[in-house]
């Protein structure tokens, strides 16, 4: 059940729905440093993470209704939001450039000051765990633990020519459009995926490989999860982040790909909520 409201939660936990009513999935929307920010909340228990998308993503199509419900909503309070410039942070569009992760940072920490969600978890998938990255380095009083799913801050000769070969989304199978187009319009999706794939491409040629968010990893001080899937082709070995994190730890689904939490909903849940009862206090 989606529920949409005009005005943002101020309290730092809701009402407990009545034991015969689903647990509802708020929309809403907030003024965040003079930019309307799109978000949704799932859940009023104690423990509170902040989720964050990946590239030309938003929260609708990479955090579904299956994978908010897989949580118990007595023990997590989640707020899932769309970076400026994507889903229902728009207008304007997203412009790419190689700072805004960082960018987007600040945004989810000005966004969950207001909505008064603190402390909190992060996670960020794909591309927005470079997001969180930045976010627990910025914020690490207010983000007291980190989750980094499917992500990667470098990019190698191959993950560049795998970005150069799907750049053109003319050339991709209707399937592989599917799960954007219920979002987006052709027109943007094809703008907003070439000007990623040109930024990637930048990264690589100019910046060594190196993302930003690659070099603020050794200050990142919280405890870190990275979950990957053993079959996801868009990521470099996570000791290239390991090596530079001073406590992390690393689960992998076997099966998984890029998008496991939304096809493995489960046991997802069942990793994040193991991580956060270990390493942070509840609300």
């Amino acid at each position: 059940m989606l529920v949409a409201e005009n005005q943002p939660q101020q309290a730092g936990q809701v009402a407990k729905p009545p034991a015969d009513m689903k647990e509802p999935i708020i929309e809403a929307h907030a003024e965040v440093m003079d930019m309307n920010i799109g978000y949704c909340r799932y859940g009023h228990g104690p423990y509170v993470f902040l989720f964050i998308c990946g590239g030309v993503g938003c929260y609708k199509k990479d955090f579904p209704e299956g994978v908010l419900r897989a949580f118990d909503p007595d023990f997590a309070t989640i707020i899932a939001f769309d970076p400026p410039g994507y889903g229902e942070s728009r207008p304007p569009d997203r412009k790419q450039e190689v700072q805004l992760n960082k960018k987007d940072a600040k945004v989810g920490i000005a966004l969950m000051k207001q909505l008064n969600l603190l402390p909190f978890t992060c996670l960020g998938w794909s591309e927005g765990g470079r997001s969180a990255i930045h976010l627990a380095q910025l914020a690490p009083r207010e983000c007291n633990s980190l989750i980094l799913l499917s992500t990667s801050t470098q990019i190698d000769f191959r993950g560049d020519m795998a970005f150069k070969g799907m750049r053109n989304t003319d050339q991709w199978l209707p399937n592989a459009k599917e799960t954007y187009l219920a979002h987006y319009s052709e027109e943007f999706l094809k703008e907003q995926w070439a000007a990623l794939c040109d930024l990637v491409s930048k990264v690589y040629k100019d910046l060594g490989g190196r993302f930003p968010s690659d070099m603020a990893l050794s200050q990142v001080k919280q405890p870190v999860l990275i979950v990957n899937g053993g079959t996801d082709r868009f990521i470099l070995d996570p000791k290239h982040m390991t090596d530079k994190l001073q406590n992390s730890r690393v689960e992998v689904h076997a099966q998984g790909g890029h998008d496991l939490h939304i096809k493995y909903p489960r046991w997802f849940a069942i990793k994040l909520t193991q991580f956060v009862k270990e390493n942070t206090p509840k609300k």
